[in-house]
């Protein structure tokens, strides 16, 4: 296997793909489209991605450079979570709502998801404060990498205990859903725990972070790459996913349906990524429009679930003038984030390491 820290431009494309999934999903699909697997995915190819980058970087210099990725990782998503937010307490100013000084520190703090759970029920409250409520899945992703890079750092070239310290942390979300698929009862409200609390979502993170690992530190990384690019592997994977989607069962859907989402995700990355340039890998990883979107994801993702409340205090929700104020919100506050915003920190980044 070649590692390099090259940006891989299937991934663009895979979360272009992504973010559509969920755009769709949110703008009345929802029953067609599984918008939450569109997170899971982008879970998945986090894990990947970074973990791929911390291992160059340990196979260059031989350690880890932990105040740089840090800064690296603020300027990446800072700058637009922090014009996100302004927006958002901009509007509520505007609409004469009251500002909830913890919910805003939740947010920039990377607490939300915790602080939607626990503390807030946006259903007796104002619609424009569940603008926030999007930030759930940064969270848990900045949750994860104060933990993996430090774990990865310990446990480098002790193969065999990574691994299983590895199985051993996939395993624990999974019991975390379990346990409150048990105790809660009622789906609504443990769907609520399952779906957006970092500790049972952690391993949707882990399984890309365990690829790459696989892919690139452990010496057997060669045949595990010709097993996982077995054809019928990745049709048997396929059917699984499938199978995660047209299975509606509440407690099923909120336990075991996000483990074999990310087993059986890890196939279908390795086609995508290093199967070959097929009609199939052409027409949707290495698009250019798919890739093009994939790399305005992160705007999208934000400003799509700003632009949704808001749509919904003077149209019809799901109509076509709802729709059609979402697009055009979506695309001006995601393209001006995105160039405007984000682009110039790009520069710092690298300055620090970054080479995507």
């Amino acid at each position: 296997m070649i590692l390099d820290n090259r940006n891989i431009k299937q991934l663009d494309g895979i979360r272009g793909l992504s973010i559509l999934i969920v755009f769709f999903s949110h703008l009345g699909l929802g029953h067609l489209v599984p918008g939450g697997f569109g997170v899971t995915v982008f879970f998945f190819i986090s894990g990947f991605l970074i973990s791929k980058l911390l291992i160059y970087e340990f196979e260059q210099s031989k350690t880890l450079n932990f105040k740089n990725f840090y800064i690296r990782r603020a300027f990446r998503l800072y700058p637009a979570l922090l014009f996100f937010s302004s927006l958002v307490i901009l509007l509520l100013i505007f609409h004469d709502v009251r500002l909830i000084p913890s919910q805003i520190v939740a947010a920039l703090m990377y607490f939300e998801n915790y602080y939607y759970v626990y503390f807030i029920n946006y259903q007796e409250q104002h619609q424009l404060y569940s603008i926030f409520k999007i930030l759930w899945s940064l969270s848990i992703e900045e949750h994860y990498y104060l933990f993996y890079p430090l774990f990865l750092f310990l446990t480098y070239s002790r193969v065999r205990l990574h691994l299983v310290l590895t199985v051993l942390f996939l395993i624990i979300p999974l019991l975390f859903r379990l346990y409150y698929v048990e105790i809660l009862v009622d789906p609504k409200l443990y769907e609520k725990y399952n779906y957006s609390l970092t500790h049972t979502r952690i391993d949707s993170i882990l399984y890309g972070s365990l690829l790459a690992y696989l892919l690139f530190k452990d010496s057997r990384g060669e045949k595990i790459l010709e097993f996982l690019q077995k054809k019928w592997l990745l049709v048997l994977s396929l059917a699984v996913l499938l199978f995660t989607f047209v299975y509606r069962e509440d407690s099923f859907r909120e336990t075991y349906r996000y483990t074999l989402q990310g087993i059986f995700l890890t196939p279908v990355i390795v086609f995508a990524v290093y199967g070959d340039q097929s009609l199939l890998n052409k027409l949707f990883f290495t698009n250019k429009v798919f890739v093009y979107i994939g790399k305005l994801s992160y705007s999208i993702y934000l400003f799509h679930w700003l632009a949704i409340p808001l749509a919904t205090l003077y149209f019809t929700k799901f109509g076509l003038q709802w729709q059609l104020f979402v697009l055009a919100v979506t695309i001006s506050l995601s393209l001006f984030s995105y160039y405007r915003v984000e682009m110039p920190f790009v520069k710092l980044r690298k300055k620090f390491g970054s080479n995507v």
